[in-house]
């Protein structure tokens, strides 16, 4: 039996990322109203997370019906628990995470990379700033801050006003294959096809970033890193994850796609697995999605 498919690649990805899996229909339908979520940020509306002023963290809210959850997302206006067949892909393209986060969980620095949005600007004292969130300490958010000037190089490539979440702007989509609205960002077909454009992009970033040390993709596919091999080391892997993990293309884009080429190229020569927002690894995404075809070719040498 082959590989799964770059199209079930894609798809089981977005219903981990989206949140919203058509296989847990039966599931969503039964617990509409029964609390069955054990916690989620609180918002104030989809992508507007609510924050502890203290510590800047997101506040909790507990015990969320799928209802309230759908909700708490965006997409409750979406799905009717009495219909047979939802449109599943234009449910998953709209989900609104509590950072802003849409559909395949894009935030603006990914769509500017390809082209498809501009980022919004700000002028502090007559300087005219790039403006959009950027992964930082939650620290900095407390006391009601949702934005701050950013210069470090470390953090930022260029001097940024960082938002605390995600916030797209119409008039800042490019037009590129005619998406120039939030709107047309969510249509399935249309995020569909930047999906895979963000996977190639990814792919040419790994290849890049390698090639800075002498390395191809060629020199890992098939070899074998372990969560507690890597920095920082992780015993046991969370979830009951077997220890070793083998490298494939379809891991790598995956891990690519949480945390960047540049995280993937950090795993690879130095060892590192880098989380996300959310305490994540990039090793459980390389892990989790390893082992499917890909355009890029074969998983495995």
């Amino acid at each position: 039996m082959g590989n799964k498919t770059y199209d079930e690649f894609i798809n089981d990805l977005w219903a981990y990322e989206s949140s919203v899996d058509p296989d847990k229909q039966e599931y969503y339908n039964t617990n509409w109203n029964n609390p069955v979520i054990d916690s989620y940020p609180q918002v104030e509306y989809p992508g507007r997370v609510i924050r502890d002023g203290d510590t800047g963290n997101p506040k909790e809210q507990y015990n969320l019906t799928i209802e309230q959850y759908f909700s708490a997302i965006g997409i409750v206006d979406l799905y009717d628990p009495t219909e047979p067949s939802p449109d599943w892909k234009k449910i998953q393209a709209s989900v609104v995470n509590y950072l802003g986060f849409v559909g395949f969980q894009f935030q603006e620095s990914d769509l500017q990379t390809l082209g498809y949005y501009n980022f919004e600007t700000e002028i502090i004292e007559e300087i005219e700033y790039p403006k959009h969130y950027v992964d930082v300490d939650v620290s900095h958010w407390k006391g009601g801050v949702q934005q701050y000037l950013e210069t470090d190089p470390k953090v930022v490539s260029e001097p940024t006003v960082v938002t605390d979440v995600v916030h797209y702007v119409d008039s800042n989509f490019t037009g590129k294959h005619e998406i120039s609205s939030v709107q047309d960002f969510m249509d399935p077909d249309k995020h569909i096809f930047i999906i895979k454009d963000h996977f190639e992009n990814k792919h040419d970033g790994i290849v890049n970033g390698l090639a800075e040390y002498g390395k191809t993709i060629d020199d890992f596919l098939g070899t074998i890193v372990t969560w507690d091999g890597l920095i920082p080391s992780v015993s046991p892997p969370p979830g009951g994850r077997d220890n070793n993990v083998t490298i494939t293309m379809s891991g790598l884009l995956a891990g690519a796609h949480l945390r960047g080429a540049e995280g993937v190229v950090s795993m690879l020569i130095d060892h590192k697995n880098p989380a996300d927002e959310s305490g994540t690894y990039l090793l459980q995404y390389v892990q989790d999605y390893a082992g499917y075809d890909t355009p890029f070719g074969n998983d495995v040498r």
